[in-house]
C-alpha cells in the first residue's frame, strides 16, 4: 500500500523545497557526441530564396501605404461622426502635423 504525503500548511511545503531547479544541474555526459563539428554561428546567413524583385517590393509597399491611409481615414471619420472631434479641429491638427513634418524635412536638407 502506498501513502501520499499530506501537507497541512504552506510553510511545510516551502521548507521541503530547496529552491534549486534541478533541471539546470550540469551532469557529466559520457554518451555519443551528437553535434556536428561545424560551428555555424559566425557564418553568413544563406541568401533568401523568396526575395522580392524591386517592382514587387514597390507594389507591396504601395498596398501597405494604401491600407494604412484607408485605416487612418476611417479613424478620422469615426472621431468626427462620434462627436469627439469637429472637422475643423481635425483639419487644424492635420495642418499642424504637416507643417511640423515640412520643418523637419527642411532642417534635414540643410
Amino acid at each position: 500500500m502506498t501513502s501520499k504525503r499530506i501537507f497541512t500548511s504552506k510553510s511545510s511545503i516551502t521548507e521541503r523545497r530547496s529552491g534549486l531547479n534541478r533541471r539546470w544541474i550540469k551532469a557529466p555526459y559520457g554518451g555519443v557526441e551528437r553535434r556536428s563539428g561545424r560551428d555555424r554561428r559566425d557564418e553568413d546567413p544563406p541568401a533568401r530564396k523568396d526575395a522580392l524583385s524591386p517592382a514587387e517590393r514597390t507594389e507591396a509597399l504601395e498596398k501597405l501605404l494604401l491600407s494604412t491611409t484607408v485605416r487612418m481615414e476611417a479613424l478620422a471619420r469615426l472621431l468626427v461622426a462620434k462627436g469627439l472631434m469637429t472637422r475643423a479641429e481635425l483639419m487644424d491638427m492635420l495642418k499642424t502635423i504637416h507643417d511640423e513634418y515640412q520643418d523637419k524635412q527642411l532642417d534635414q536638407e540643410s
